[in-house]
């Protein structure tokens, strides 16, 4: 008969452990509903006054980013050294952990967009889905048809589960709490202080650098099953081509991951796009068919259940050393 009270310290430093937390605060942020006055990306509205304050408008491109820069370690350091001091006054650090990374990740928004546009992308209901879908779309939407409204949510609802949701469990994971943070501040940044907006033309490139160097390595691991799919299906002859095709994209390491998901789900995503007027045209990525209302959804679970598998084996494995040792 196994003793239950020879579990007891295993289960304990168990649930302490980075695994332990990181499952546990994806499970409260899936099924607890968070008032979106109290998520995380509340603030953006104040980085991008922030930015418009540090910004120089009549400086040069070099100043405008060196203004950027600076706003960076405006923003991270504040936050970093309240982080480090609040967490040293806490009474439980594993508790004060998975408080503060369930505050850190945002998915049940990106769910809920995509089940209203599901049921929205119609012709019937096409300018209530474009209304509701403008707060979250950096692109114009006032001529969108339902096909390209789609795909935009589509791909927003695909690159913003990585800034929001994979990307600080991964960096919780490497870093503590203080890697959540600065994966997602690092992801409001470059949000608020966006490239494609003339206003942060030059100002917003440090952000955007730091951000798409810290997706890189989120975007390896989600790409990595569903390349290691279409390897076992026998496509990888047309594959290379499919990734090469994504290299112009703004972020090619998202380019590539939009790529794989549309051949995964045999449609087709990318292509032009209007950005305050003016025309902009982004590589077709995928060769299957023209996506449907219910793909916003599906991607976001195929991508989420790829979440879910890396962080049940990283659980799996610490449990085993735990055993072990």
């Amino acid at each position: 008969m196994i003793d239950a009270t020879a579990w007891e310290p295993l289960a304990a430093s168990l649930l302490s452990t980075s695994a332990a937390i990181a499952l546990g605060a994806a499970l409260l942020e899936a099924l607890l509903p968070w008032p979106a006055r109290f998520r995380l990306g509340a603030v953006l509205p104040l980085l991008v006054r922030l930015g418009r304050r540090v910004y120089r408008p009549d400086g040069s491109p070099r100043q405008q980013w060196q203004a950027g820069l600076l706003a960076l370690l405006v923003v991270w350091l504040p936050c970093a050294a309240g982080l480090w001091a609040v967490r040293n006054l806490s009474l439980s650090e594993p508790l004060f952990d998975l408080l503060f990374l369930l505050l850190m990740l945002e998915s049940r928004p990106l769910r809920e967009l995509a089940k209203a546009t599901r049921a929205l992308a119609n012709q019937e209901t096409l300018v209530v889905a474009r209304l509701q879908v403008a707060p979250w779309l950096r692109r114009e939407t006032g001529s969108l048809s339902v096909m390209g409204l789609v795909k935009a949510v589509s791909e927003t609802c695909a690159l913003r589960l990585v800034g929001q949701w994979a990307g600080p469990l991964l960096g919780f994971a490497l870093a503590g709490v203080q890697g959540a943070l600065l994966w997602r501040l690092a992801q409001l940044m470059n949000q608020a202080w966006s490239p494609k907006s003339r206003e942060f033309e030059h100002f917003g490139r440090a952000a955007s650098a730091l951000y798409q160097g810290l997706c890189a390595p989120v975007i390896l691991l989600l790409a990595l099953p569903l390349w290691l799919t279409q390897l076992c299906l026998g496509q990888l002859p047309g594959l290379g081509a499919r990734l090469r095709a994504a290299l112009p994209w703004p972020y090619p390491a998202m380019g590539c991951l939009l790529s794989l998901v549309a051949s995964a789900t045999h449609t087709r995503l990318g292509g032009p796009r209007y950005y305050q007027g003016q025309l902009v045209r982004l590589p077709v990525l995928g060769d299957g068919a023209e996506p449907d209302a219910g793909l916003p959804l599906r991607l976001l679970n195929r991508l989420a259940l790829i979440g879910w598998g890396w962080m049940g084996l990283a659980l799996l494995l610490t449990t085993l050393e735990l055993v072990r040792g």
